[in-house]
């Protein structure tokens, strides 16, 4: 064989060599480019609709966020809330936040899904980019947690994760209330609204979601009787009339103002205010009502709680 034969056939074998790398190459981006952009279905009370496998640029709504967060996922951008003391505020400090909760400010953060558990905004929020409602109020939280997770391309299982350590970590609270003697004791909600009226809270709002859902405390004969006639949330009463729903231990919730009940005669008369036995936190802190909140409200509570027991010396 001439050298100019071997030589010829030597560039052959090193042309085809790299274009076999060449393609190798492309393919593995091309394999990339589909991964990155895979579809699925997904079943909503929508319908079917394509979203992302593995989503890389959510938008999340205020009200879902601390539950996208508990998920361990961080949105691109996310809703105004006019809040800043929340229990995730640390965490969100560098996420962009929109300035108006409207298409072109969504569509200029170029979303692959959208988070929302605002029903009316759903199809206006679709034409921008896959979006998912949650229907919050209709779903128990192991289902809230476990719908979103698999929305969010982690899987049902992460979701029943989360559920389950906030569920232990509730336990353990309960563990550690349950020689107080706390439980013999009653407990009311309120919010300062005004130096002339009173808003109260029994049911999952403002800490009731704690209190009487979570650690399961008792509450006044008053507030059960609410709640068995149907008024599940709450009311706002005059001074005069907030009395009977007062129980040994009140949480209080304020913007800064709680100033404007401290010295009023009927507050001052009360059994729990008398005693000392008042906790008063944040509003915004104790308003939302997701995952990640609850876990933070928790902590906060249950420590306050035990600190009002020791100096009381309450036990069974």
């Amino acid at each position: 064989m001439s050298s100019k034969i071997v030589a010829v056939s030597f560039m052959i074998l090193l042309l085809l060599s790299g274009c076999s790398a060449d393609l190798k190459d492309s393919d593995q981006a091309d394999k990339s480019s589909t991964e990155s952009t895979d579809t699925r279905l997904f079943s909503t009370d929508k319908g079917e609709i394509e979203i992302p496998v593995h989503p890389k640029r959510v938008i999340s709504d205020f009200g879902l966020l601390g539950d996208v967060l508990a998920l361990g996922v961080m949105p691109v951008a996310i809703e105004d809330y006019g809040a800043t003391d929340v229990a995730f505020k640390d965490l969100i400090k560098d996420t962009k936040v929109l300035e108006k909760w409207e298409p072109e400010y969504l569509m200029a953060e170029n979303p692959d899904l959208i988070i929302t558990r605002n029903e009316d905004s759903y199809e206006q929020l679709s034409k921008i980019a896959p979006t998912v409602y949650i229907p919050v109020y209709e779903l128990e939280t192991g289902e809230r947690l476990s719908f979103l997770s698999d929305a969010l391309g982690l899987g049902q299982e992460k979701g029943r994760e989360v559920v389950d350590n906030y569920e232990t970590k509730v336990k353990e609270a309960k563990d550690k209330l349950k020689n107080t003697g706390l439980y013999n004791k009653t407990f009311s909600i309120i919010r300062v609204q005004g130096e002339n009226e009173i808003g109260v809270r029994w049911s999952n709002n403002l800490g009731g979601q704690i209190l009487f859902g979570a650690l399961g405390l008792p509450q006044t004969e008053a507030a059960l009787r609410e709640v068995k006639a149907g008024v599940d949330w709450g009311a706002t009463l005059s001074f005069e009339a907030v009395t009977e729903y007062m129980g040994d231990y009140i949480l209080v919730t304020e913007y800064g103002n709680y100033q404007l009940i401290e010295n009023n005669p009927v507050w001052k008369s009360l059994s729990a205010v008398q005693n000392g036995n008042i906790i008063v936190l944040s509003e915004p802190y104790m308003y939302l009502n997701d995952i990640y909140s609850w876990s933070a409200q928790l902590d906060l509570v249950t420590g306050e709680l035990l600190n009002l027991a020791e100096k009381n010396g309450v036990q069974k």
